[in-house]
């Protein structure tokens, strides 16, 4: 194994990565977009602030994404 071929694993790895956290933020928006419909005037979940709270949450997980 060369020198090169370790820096084609860390490559990979960090691609790997990269696309798992896509794929988690890809899977999470449309959770968090669905519950904050109607957030302040649907009672069938119990969650005060509800919008607000999921909106931070959306904030959070772009500057992760985008680190």
């Amino acid at each position: 194994m060369c020198s090169s071929d370790l820096e084609f694993a860390s490559v990979d790895e960090v691609t790997t990565a990269q696309d798992k956290a896509q794929a988690m933020y890809k899977a999470i928006i449309p959770l968090l977009n669905n519950l904050a419909k109607d957030a302040d005037k649907n009672e069938i979940i119990r969650w005060p602030n509800r919008g607000d709270k999921i909106a931070q949450f959306k904030k959070r997980l772009e500057q992760i994404l985008n680190s």
